[in-house]
């Protein structure tokens, strides 16, 4: 497994870009006073935050209970009530959660306000789709070329060769077309002709919509025009008498305004661009690592706030100290099993946990939590249980369970499904069961599941 090293940017041992001294000791009743205390991108993050903050300060989760925390998109009302508190904790990863990217700067620029980057220096893992059944392997080539290029006048706007586009995303406007040209070569350097035995065409990546971007090709040109605010990915197809013959990786594409490229999004020291997919940002499926997000968090409020450091110290301390148990619990409990890999009927929000504890884990989609697996996909998984005689399918609670009972019908070896949570988000029931924090869904819905799956029981 290939890592990536994250740059660690701002002040405060990286964590925190604006040093406050005292800006959570606001009195109560203070008719000025912020609403919340302290703002959090999504759920886990808002468990490490109140965790660490305790009982006297408000935690707001901005992500309501029951969604995605990176698939999820905001009111327009969000960032002006974020910037109504003290500080806003967060993930520094580019496309994880878009409409951070977009907020990031914006709060930046707000005075007496403090950024409290979680993801701080944390090792992301890389994610490599072609394990889960997805990536260049998928891709027509019947035809062997090199390079492509999308050129806007005499520059070019994005470039591929191999598995991966440099210079992304594609940005496309609202309601006013762009146009570019391809230019693209063969693996011997000659420059294919668009007007003749070759074509051009462009479909949408599966698993991604057509409704946001219209595009028409003409020649060597194709023609953009966005719809609405949004992301997807495209794939430039070459065809050759009306067939594809080959395909480039997947592109990605932002449609409408966006800020994603403000100054503190850097690239890791690999040269390796940590958006879009690439690295995987959810770090928190691995207690151990989650961990550091909790210290990140620590510190972050250490140094706006260091009237209370011996508070901020007690209550890591005891947060800290159950998350070591629950690892030691995790660690203990799956070492002993009859497989090294599960089947996850879902996106893979996993992958650190698999990381940490030894095994595989298998899924159709990938990262994407949009993704839509091929028919060849669930072909592939199906084979995969029967091959190594896994009896459980494991699906997320927030994808739902039809792809799961989908893949176990189509075997003589599964037995049943097996619900998982991400422990990103939680929702009423859990609450009321006495598990909707972060670690019950850690103790009491995923290490069941990962034991009885890896049979470890």
């Amino acid at each position: 497994m290939d890592y990536g090293r994250r740059d660690v940017l701002g002040a405060a041992g990286g964590c925190c870009s604006v040093a406050l001294a005292g800006c959570l000791d606001e009195p109560v009743g203070d008719e000025d006073a912020p609403d919340d205390d302290l703002y959090a991108s999504f759920f886990t993050l808002a468990e490490f935050a109140a965790a660490v903050a305790g009982d006297g300060t408000t935690v707001e989760n901005a992500v309501p209970d029951g969604e995605h925390g990176h698939g999820w998109e905001p009111p327009s009302t969000l960032v002006p009530d974020i910037a109504e508190a003290d500080a806003f904790v967060y993930l520094d990863a580019e496309g994880f959660q878009h409409w951070v990217d977009d907020a990031v700067p914006e709060l930046e620029a707000e005075s007496d306000f403090a950024l409290i980057d979680a993801l701080a220096g944390i090792d992301l893992l890389e994610y490599d789709d072609h394990d889960h059944g997805h990536g260049e392997d998928d891709r027509v080539e019947e035809l062997a070329v090199g390079e492509i290029a999308l050129l806007e006048g005499d520059e070019a706007v994005a470039y591929a060769h191999g598995d991966h586009w440099h210079d992304d995303p594609l940005s496309v406007p609202l309601e006013d077309p762009r146009s570019v040209t391809v230019v693209a070569e063969t693996d011997d350097g000659e420059e294919l002709e668009f007007d003749g035995t070759y074509a051009l065409a462009v479909r949408t990546a599966d698993g991604h919509g057509d409704d946001a971007l219209a595009y028409e090709v003409d020649g060597d040109a194709i023609a953009f025009e966005g719809l609405e605010n949004g992301f997807t990915e495209l794939v430039v197809q070459v065809l050759e008498d009306g067939e594809v013959v080959w395909e480039a990786p997947p592109l990605e594409t932002e449609i409408g305004e966006h800020e994603h490229g403000h100054g503190d999004h850097e690239h890791g020291d690999d040269g390796h661009d940590h958006s879009h997919g690439e690295y995987d940002a959810k770090f928190f499926s691995d207690p151990a690592l989650a961990r550091r997000g909790v210290e990140n968090v620590r510190d972050g409020l250490i140094a706006i706030d260091p009237d209370n450091e011996a508070t901020y110290e007690e209550n890591a301390a005891a947060y800290l100290e159950e998350l070591t148990a629950l690892h030691e619990t995790y660690e203990d409990r799956l070492s002993d099993r009859e497989h090294d890999a599960v089947v996850l009927a879902g996106h893979d929000s996993f992958q650190y946990l698999g990381e940490r504890y030894g095994f595989e884990i298998r899924t159709p989609v990938g990262l994407s939590p949009d993704a839509a697996p091929s028919s060849e996909e669930i072909a592939d998984t199906v084979a995969f249980l029967e091959e190594r005689g896994i009896e459980y399918v494991l699906w997320d609670y927030f994808d739902g369970d039809r792809l799961a009972e989908t893949i176990a019908a189509e075997t003589d070896t599964v037995e049943d499904t097996l619900m998982v949570s991400p422990a990103e988000s939680t929702v009423a029931e859990w609450r009321e069961d006495g598990y909707g924090d972060y670690l019950g869904q850690m103790r009491e819905i995923n290490l069941p599941a990962f034991a009885r799956a890896l049979g470890a029981e």
